[in-house]
C-alpha cells in the first residue's frame, strides 16, 4: 500500500535565513499587509503565517504589533525623504519641481493605506514616536528639496516656509487618495505651482518681513 503524500499546507516554506534577511522578509510581509489593509485589520498572526515564520519570531525582532508598524512606517518615510531626482543645475526648476512632485505622488499612490496611516496615527491614536517620525522625516525632506532645488546657502526661514509646504502636500494627498475629491492630475497641478510661487515669490517675500 503506497504511504500517503504528505500534507501540503498554506503557509510559506520555511527556509532557514541568517537573522538579518529573516528579519527583511517579516518586514516586507508587514509592509504589503499594511499598505493593503488598514492597521486594525492586520494582526501579527496573519504577517507570521504570509511570511512562513513563528509568531514568536515577530516579537522577537520587532516586538509588539505597534512597533512593527512603526519599523513599517520608518523605512517608508525614509522611501518618502529620498523621493526626489539628483540635484541638476542644468534642470529649469519647473522641470525639477515637476519631477520631485511625480516622484512623491508615486510613492504616495503605491504605498496609500501606510501613508495615512502615519499621518494619524490611525489604529492606536497620537502615538509620540509615530509623530517622532514623521516630524524627522519631514525635515529630512526639506534639506533634500533645499538641495535640489539648488540653494547655496538656506536661511531658517526657508526651511520654515518649506516645511508648511509639507502639510499642504500631505493634505492634498489626503484628498486624492482618501476623500476622492482631486484627481492626482489636479494634486500634481496644485503641489507643482505652490512650490514653484513658494521658492520663488514667497519665501523670499517671508524673508524681507
Amino acid at each position: 500500500m503506497p504511504s500517503p503524500s504528505p500534507r501540503r499546507s498554506s503557509r510559506a516554506s520555511y527556509q532557514r535565513l541568517p537573522r538579518d534577511e529573516r528579519r527583511d522578509q517579516i518586514l516586507g510581509v508587514a509592509r504589503r499587509m499594511f499598505t493593503e489593509l488598514p492597521y486594525a485589520d492586520v494582526s501579527t498572526a496573519a504577517i507570521a503565517r504570509e511570511a512562513g515564520v513563528q509568531r514568536g519570531l515577530i516579537h522577537y525582532y520587532f516586538g509588539t504589533k505597534r512597533e512593527l508598524f512603526l519599523e513599517v512606517v520608518r523605512a517608508l518615510t525614509v522611501d518618502y525623504a529620498g523621493q526626489a531626482p539628483p540635484a541638476d543645475s542644468a534642470l529649469p526648476l519647473e522641470e525639477t519641481v515637476d519631477r520631485c512632485v511625480h516622484l512623491f505622488l508615486d510613492a504616495a499612490e503605491s504605498n496609500a493605506d501606510t501613508w495615512l496611516a502615519a499621518l494619524d496615527a490611525e489604529g492606536f491614536g497620537q502615538d509620540p514616536e509615530l509623530r517622532r517620525i514623521v516630524n524627522k522625516t519631514r525635515d529630512v525632506t526639506v534639506e533634500r528639496m533645499l538641495a535640489v532645488l539648488h540653494v547655496p546657502e538656506p536661511t531658517d526661514t526657508l526651511r520654515a516656509v518649506l516645511r508648511t509646504y509639507s502639510g499642504l502636500a500631505e493634505m492634498a494627498t489626503r484628498q486624492w487618495l482618501q476623500e476622492k475629491t482631486l484627481s492626482r492630475a489636479q494634486v500634481h497641478t496644485l503641489l507643482a505651482g505652490s512650490l514653484l510661487v513658494l521658492v520663488r515669490d514667497i519665501a523670499p517675500a517671508v524673508e524681507q518681513t
